[in-house]
């Protein structure tokens, strides 16, 4: 979808953010690129709010390709670079000039190679929006509409890893975990819950046919399905590491990475390790793999980060603030299982807002 603009004049903006994008992605394995990728980066990022920040940006502005795809990958460049707050920057821009776009595209326009450019842009920073804030529980900045728009197929998106029918449930679970104490009985939150609940089996049980013709696909899918499962029993029904039904899906879908990681696949993988390395139950992950045939075993924490350093340039994530974050996590459980000194649980939280929300602020999962 990018190629294509490179043959035409005028599209150097997008040029120069690709190619800063690209620099910074050869330099986590060759530093020597880091100047370059900064110079590159500070062009594009000149040249953009230039254009965007005229006080007479005309629908020529608004509807150009190019502004969304470069929005785009300086929001990859930033996620690479820190992965802090400065790609959220993006993100919100990115909502205010789809929703301008949105107002003035014309039907045919969607369907021409250039407006599926600006279509993916916009379900990149939507998915971006929805599964990082699977983390942290912020407010939305793309709205639940998105996901339920008409014109959405329930086919999988390669690039998620789900369908868009996946991602309004991940939405809706985040959004019942944010608002669960703002004038909601226990009846009414509990209604709501099995509710969803039979959403996300209903559409866990849907195969697709992408699914049923790539085994790799397929595999990717069902990972993203489980971990989903895992987010829905820790967020709403109060279920921590050492729940039976948790513990059991945290090993499946460990299992399942570590697999696809040896046939060289990382895409998508971020999110499903996450949360099963922030759900590890510290108390009984010793022997969560076999290792070899010497009948040794690798613990859940020594195969996260084995995952971990195999996905460093095969992933366009932040691997090292995902890792930063991660271990965080693991320290405080180890400090809460230590008896001298427990970390005191709210009556009104749980395990996730106790342990992994409040380490996660900003942090990137797509």
């Amino acid at each position: 979808m990018v190629a294509p603009l490179f043959t035409h004049a005028g599209q150097d903006l997008l040029v120069q953010s690709v190619l800063a994008f690209s620099a910074r992605h050869r330099s986590i394995t060759d530093p020597s690129w880091t100047r370059t990728a900064m110079k590159m980066k500070g062009k594009a990022l000149t040249g953009l709010l230039q254009r965007i920040r005229s006080p007479d940006v005309t629908a020529d502005v608004i509807l150009d390709p190019q502004v969304p795809a470069t929005m785009m990958f300086l929001c990859l460049y930033e996620i690479l670079d820190n992965g802090d707050y400065r790609w959220v920057f993006h993100l919100r821009a990115s909502q205010d000039f789809m929703r301008k776009r949105q107002q003035l595209a014309l039907p045919s326009s969607k369907n021409s190679a250039f407006g599926s450019l600006a279509a993916f842009s916009e379900r990149y920073f939507a998915f971006q929006d929805v599964i990082s804030r699977t983390a942290c529980g912020n407010s939305p900045i793309f709205g639940l509409e998105y996901w339920q728009r008409p014109d959405h197929t329930e086919d999988i998106d390669a690039w998620m890893g789900c369908s868009p029918a996946m991602a309004s449930v991940i939405f809706k679970i985040t959004e019942l975990a944010r608002t669960r104490t703002r004038d909601t009985s226990q009846e009414d939150y509990e209604i709501q819950v099995e509710e969803l609940d039979k959403e996300l089996t209903l559409v866990s049980s849907n195969i697709t046919v992408v699914e049923a013709m790539d085994e790799n696909v397929r595999r990717c899918v069902d990972l993203k399905k489980t971990s989903v499962q895992i987010y829905f029993h820790c967020l709403l029904r109060d279920a921590d590491p050492s729940t039976p039904q948790v513990s059991q899906l945290v090993i499946k879908v460990l299992h399942s990475i570590h697999d696809l990681i040896q046939q060289g696949s990382a895409a998508g993988l971020l999110f499903p390790l996450f949360v099963a390395a922030v759900e590890l139950d510290p108390l009984n992950d010793d022997k969560i793999f076999a290792h070899g045939d010497q009948g040794t075993f690798l613990s859940g924490r020594q195969l996260v980060l084995e995952t971990l350093d195999a996905m460093v340039g095969l992933t366009l994530a932040n691997v090292e603030r995902t890792k930063a974050v991660i271990l965080k996590v693991w320290r405080m459980r180890d400090l809460h299982t230590q008896k001298d000194s427990p970390l005191l649980v709210a009556s009104d939280s749980n395990d996730w807002n106790t342990f992994v929300s409040p380490y996660t602020q900003n942090l990137n999962l797509a």
